[in-house]
């Protein structure tokens, strides 16, 4: 079914309705409900929409923009590999389970501003919604498609109701495409949004327990609540505090320039200062969103969003959200976004021979565990997918040994027992594991179908970071 699905969406027909993706309720009502922000903007009696603060049951109201999912519809999003999750943990997680394991689950994906909400929350409600953002990418790294693969099915087995908002509308303002590649054209997006789908199927996201929104639908169909919030938090937030939200996207181009200040280097373009006023829009968009799954890029959006709540009383508005652990950049100053090198990290598709050569070059300097940025990959990439983190070595060097934990690892390579070759090559073989179900799936692929809905990424000095072959 999804392959259908997803062919449809590349325009290389199926004569089948694209019946995998969520879409939103045919019957809406006429019009939009407006935000309570909004409210004196347009001088709107005080009318309060049932059910905007609770995940929706069968007795509540439905807001008129809300996209709302069938949850007994059954979806087959997942194949056998990935649907391997015991039914009894998603049986505890359904009911809700203890809030202190819940807690501890969704604590250990990453930060979270305010841990107070987050165990109100879940101390409240045994099934909140969460909405994970993502922007449509033509090139995955390791972060985007296993960190939030881990990420996902970690929700799901805590009871959540999980979400993707594909941020297809947003990615027209992406400042790398300035090649022109997309254009800004909308159905290219979708077309990268349903590739990045692909990809989380093949690397084992437990799709059957996700729902999938499109924010162009949302713009669309709520344009009346969507565009005055956007211009009221655009109205109300200063332009230095914007500056700073951007401070991370700033440093992708100063092509490893690392601690210097960004704005010294070049000064933003108004696609970028726009951006998070946009992105805030977004998540108050979805008013049923208990929690949001945000990338660290996106924290200065989030508290854009939260600060406007604050300066309008709408305080339990303010959207609870956790953020992906970033991986730090391969070569040796982690802290450089050097984005000329496609081997500042490794590529969902990256070949055998590539994901070698970016191992080649990684940093790992000897006995030094902080700023290591070999050893994040195995605290935050290898540990949690594998469980264990094996080095192989020849009987003279001490033999194999097998680390399930990361300061059992950490302190051993901090003693010098562990060498940075032998990391380095296990943490290779580690990756080529788990990379080889993706590889394999696109491989399987029907070749013409290959052809259109694989998106190559070049960088300026001609490197590739998906290889045609291995």
């Amino acid at each position: 079914m999804f392959s259908r699905a997803f062919a449809q969406a590349l325009g290389k027909g199926t004569r089948r309705p694209l019946d995998a993706f969520v879409q939103a309720p045919t019957a809406l009502r006429s019009g939009c409900q407006m935000h309570q922000q909004l409210r004196h903007l347009h001088c709107r009696p005080d009318v309060r929409a049932v059910g905007l603060q609770r995940p929706l049951g069968k007795g509540s109201v439905r807001p008129a923009c809300i996209f709302q999912p069938n949850w007994t519809v059954q979806r087959s999003f997942s194949t056998a590999e990935n649907s391997v999750d015991d039914a009894s943990t998603r049986e505890l997680g359904a009911a809700g389970g203890c809030s202190d394991q819940r807690f501890a689950a969704l604590t250990s994906i990453g930060d979270c501003i305010n841990q107070n909400e987050l165990k109100q929350l879940l101390e409240t409600k045994t099934a909140p919604v969460c909405y994970v953002w993502c922007d449509p990418s033509p090139c995955m790294h390791i972060t985007q498609g296993i960190s939030v693969t881990v990420n996902v099915n970690k929700m799901i087995k805590a009871g959540c109701r999980v979400k993707i908002l594909m941020a297809d509308w947003l990615a027209r303002l992406d400042p790398e495409d300035t090649d022109g590649r997309f254009g800004g054209d909308l159905t290219e997006m979708k077309k990268l949004g349903s590739y990045n789908l692909e990809v989380w199927k093949a690397a084992g996201m437990d799709l059957d327990g996700v729902e999938l929104v499109w924010l162009s639908d949302g713009i669309s169909r709520c344009a009346d609540a969507y565009w005055p919030l956007t211009m009221d938090i655009a109205r109300t937030s200063k332009l230095g505090g914007i500056k700073r939200s951007l401070r991370f996207h700033a440093s992708k181009h100063t092509k490893g320039y690392g601690r210097i200040n960004p704005y010294t280097l070049r000064d933003f373009n108004a696609a970028e200062i726009l951006s998070p006023c946009l992105q805030s829009a977004g998540m108050l968009l979805f008013p049923e969103a208990d929690m949001w799954l945000l990338s660290l890029d996106q924290r200065g959006a989030h508290m854009l969003a939260r600060e406007y709540c604050n300066s309008r009383g709408e305080g339990n508005r303010r959207p609870v959200a956790l953020f992906n652990n970033v991986l730090p950049n391969l070569l040796e100053m982690p802290e450089m976004e050097m984005w000329g090198d496609p081997r500042w990290t490794v590529f969902m598709e990256d070949s055998e021979h590539a994901i070698g050569r970016t191992m080649r070059k990684a940093f790992c300097p000897p006995g030094s565990v902080e700023g290591n940025p070999c050893l994040e990959y195995i605290e935050h990439i290898i540990l949690p997918w594998f469980g264990k983190f094996e080095v192989v070595r020849g009987d003279e060097d001490g033999g194999n040994k097998t680390f399930v934990s990361m300061e059992e690892f950490a302190a051993d390579y901090k003693i010098g027992a562990l060498h940075p070759p032998d990391v380095k090559h296990a943490l290779e073989r580690a990756l080529n594991m788990m990379l080889q179900p993706v590889r394999d799936h696109f491989r399987n692929k029907d070749a013409e179908a290959k052809k259109q809905d694989r998106v190559r990424c070049t960088s300026a000095e001609g490197y590739t970071t998906t290889s045609d072959s291995n």
